[in-house]
């Protein structure tokens, strides 16, 4: 089943090859002010349409990822690495964010909701978790 949503204006188009396996709240404050529900995916298994602008974290001097947004009305779409996650992991990055708050809550349903700890995590390695994972109701 293919899962496809919009932004708000339909400029941008996000189509999922397969269900997310979970989404992730992160509490970072790039994560937490734009109210963002990440799946992470292979980008061979997305396809995004339409023009995006990119926005880069200013708190770190070389970011991992590149915010993708809707040129028209604002919307977070999804996030793919930068140059420099590329070249930190040899060259080879097959790993995106979707942002799943683009999708009905009903298709969310019972998918698992996990809580990374992105404002203590340092940027390398492997996160910790703010808090237990749930099920999205």
């Amino acid at each position: 089943m293919t899962w496809t949503a919009t932004c708000h204006c339909c400029a941008v188009s996000v189509r999922l090859a397969k269900a997310p396996e979970e989404v992730a709240e992160c509490n970072c404050s790039l994560c937490f002010s734009h109210g963002i529900l990440w799946a992470y995916y292979s980008p061979k298994d997305v396809a995004i349409e339409g023009e995006t602008r990119t926005y880069n974290r200013a708190d770190r001097a070389n970011p991992n990822s590149d915010l993708h947004f809707c040129a028209t009305c604002g919307c977070s779409t999804h996030w793919s690495a930068t140059a420099g996650l590329i070249e930190r992991m040899g060259g080879a990055v097959d790993l995106m964010g979707v942002n799943m708050r683009l999708f009905a809550p009903d298709r969310l349903s019972g998918v698992k909701l996990v809580f990374p700890d992105g404002r203590g995590w340092s940027g390398e390695g492997p996160w910790g978790y703010a808090r237990d994972a749930a099920v999205m109701p």
